[in-house]
C-alpha cells in the first residue's frame, strides 16, 4: 500500500533443519518426474513511467543498473543489478 514491498525472497540467516530419514529408497530413473514449476502472479497493471540509470562502480570493475518503474496505480518499482563488463 506504500509502495515498500520486496521484489525476491530473501534468504533466512540459518537454514531450517530438515528431518532425514536413515536410509533413502531407490527410485527408478524412468519413474522419476519432472518437477512441476511454481505458480506465479501475472503482473496486469501497466507501466507508466520509466526510468534508467546506469552507473560505474568507483573501483570501474563493473556497471550498476538501476529502473525505476510507476505503475498506473502510482506504486514505485526500483530494480538494480550489478553487470560485469563480460
Amino acid at each position: 500500500r506504500n509502495g515498500i514491498y520486496p521484489l525476491m525472497n530473501f534468504a533466512v540467516s540459518r537454514p531450517h533443519a530438515l528431518p532425514r530419514a536413515l536410509s533413502q529408497p531407490q527410485e527408478d530413473p524412468q519413474k522419476a518426474k519432472t518437477p512441476t514449476p511454481e505458480p506465479f502472479d501475472v503482473e496486469t497493471r501497466k507501466v507508466v513511467q520509466m526510468q534508467c540509470n546506469m552507473e560505474l562502480n568507483e573501483d570501474k570493475t563493473q556497471w550498476h543498473l538501476t529502473l525505476l518503474l510507476i505503475l498506473e496505480d502510482k506504486l514505485h518499482r526500483q530494480l538494480s543489478y550489478d553487470l560485469l563488463p563480460s
